[in-house]
């Protein structure tokens, strides 16, 4: 074997070390990242629980409307402002890389009806 195999033999060896070493410490590290993922995750569930379930929903609404029309303006006021607040913040969300900029769709003529 010449020397030049035997350097490359030995950096190879050396950075699949260095590899496995920094896979270890980022592994560690993640360990934080847990419990915020754990929640994002049962945020999105009930994301898709009250997507599922927006029939009833939208029932449970209407009753609150007819029963308590003052708490329910209310309850609407609050969530205007928070719907507002969270378009406000959408674009320094995805500056910091938290949100996938949102895309772009072309514009399809609409079809032509039969006359």
């Amino acid at each position: 074997m010449s020397t030049a195999t035997i350097d490359l033999a030995l950096r190879r060896q050396r950075l699949l070390l260095r590899s496995a070493a920094l896979r270890d410490a980022l592994a560690e590290q993640s360990v934080v990242l847990g419990p915020p993922l754990a929640a994002a995750d049962r945020v999105q569930a009930g994301g898709r629980w009250m997507y599922q379930q927006r029939g009833w929903l939208a029932g449970g609404v209407v009753v609150v409307l007819v029963l308590r029309p003052r708490r329910a303006w209310r309850l609407l006021s609050t969530g205007w402002w928070l719907w507002r607040r969270v378009r406000r913040l959408q674009p320094w969300l995805v500056a910091a890389g938290l949100k996938a900029p949102p895309s772009v769709r072309p514009h399809r003529p609409a079809p032509a009806t039969a006359r």
